[in-house]
């Protein structure tokens, strides 16, 4: 009859035979962490965690015979050792180097002063335009209506709705010039 499986203690003790030894440090070969690997320590604590936990879900009674636990243990261990160097190779990879980090500078008004900007813009480039190319900045640009929703509303032909965009483009590229110098 199986023992209480939340029984940690009698985990660790089937844990502490030298073939289980065996059979977790080999799993953690099996998943290429050797002693000189830079997350060994890590990784054998996983691996000790991980061996609790095959011994509390595994289902079937192993007093009797422990080699399909064994063969269980050893999977887990492995396969959870993948993940975590997996997790951590991703979140490595992720991370800014700190000698380029220590040169970014965080300016929060950057941004609002860009908005400024584009509002001063398209204020100015507002009041230049002819009705239907205040009708695309409006419909294109604030409302995103697409070129065929701005024709229909408007009963206008394609060629108009992109005669209209390239007088606004126009005048923006002017004013966008003015303004840089």
């Amino acid at each position: 009859m199986r023992t209480d499986r939340l029984n940690n203690q009698a985990a660790f003790e089937l844990l502490a035979l030298p073939e289980h030894q065996r059979l977790l440090y080999g799993a953690l070969k099996a998943a290429h962490v050797t002693r000189y690997h830079p997350q060994f320590d890590d990784c054998v604590t996983i691996a000790h965690l991980t061996w609790l936990a095959a011994y509390q879900n595994y289902e079937p009674d192993f007093t009797a015979d422990l080699t399909d636990f064994r063969k269980f243990a050893f999977r887990r261990i492995k396969w959870r050792t993948v993940d975590y160097l997996r997790n951590q190779t991703l979140r490595t990879k992720s991370q800014i180097d700190m000698d380029y980090a220590a040169n970014i500078t965080i300016n929060p008004i950057a941004a609002q002063e860009q908005h400024w900007q584009l509002v001063d813009l398209l204020t100015k480039l507002q009041a230049q335009c002819r009705p239907g190319e205040q009708i695309y900045l409006t419909e294109f640009f604030l409302a995103e209506q697409s070129v065929l929703s701005i024709m229909q509303k408007h009963h206008v032909s394609r060629r108009t709705v992109y005669n209209w965009r390239a007088g606004l483009l126009t005048k923006a590229h002017q004013l966008y010039q003015a303004n840089a110098d």
